[in-house]
């Protein structure tokens, strides 16, 4: 994700983990894709979602649903931050770049019984998937 400054908040339970991820102008993350069905709403701005060689342009309110295995990133293009809420299932509290900030919401002594624990998996840089595809349409 480059030098890029972002913040991102994360609580999990058993099945699914919720994320504030606010980005700023020019955010660009990398294809990736993780074992997990991710459901986003954009609370505000604007941001190009792409899901393999489909683009979707999110403006403030929107919904898009990401199918588990599907290779996905995403652009604010905007002058402006955006704030995406997304709930990923099972959740992502396992993740290395997650777990460092995820809070667990179980209560004190309760044991958790995860759904599951998928990471999310960059493409390699010599990956023949090409983003350019799908980026084309965000112009």
């Amino acid at each position: 994700m480059g030098s890029t400054s972002f913040t991102t908040k994360v609580v999990y339970g058993n099945s699914a983990s919720l994320m504030v991820a606010t980005r700023p102008a020019d955010y660009h993350s990398a294809p990736h894709y993780h074992d997990c069905e991710q459901l986003n709403w954009l609370q505000n701005g604007e941001l190009w979602v792409f899901v393999d060689e489909a683009a979707y342009h999110l403006r403030a309110g929107d919904f898009i649903r990401i199918p588990a295995g599907q290779v996905h990133w995403s652009w604010n293009k905007g002058d402006a931050p955006c704030t995406l809420i997304e709930v990923h299932s099972p959740g992502l509290h396992a993740d290395p770049l997650v777990k460092k900030f995820a809070v667990s919401l179980h209560r004190d002594g309760e044991v958790p019984d995860f759904l599951g624990s998928p990471v999310n998996t960059f493409l390699p840089e010599n990956a023949s998937f090409d983003p350019s595809v799908a980026e084309q349409k965000a112009e």
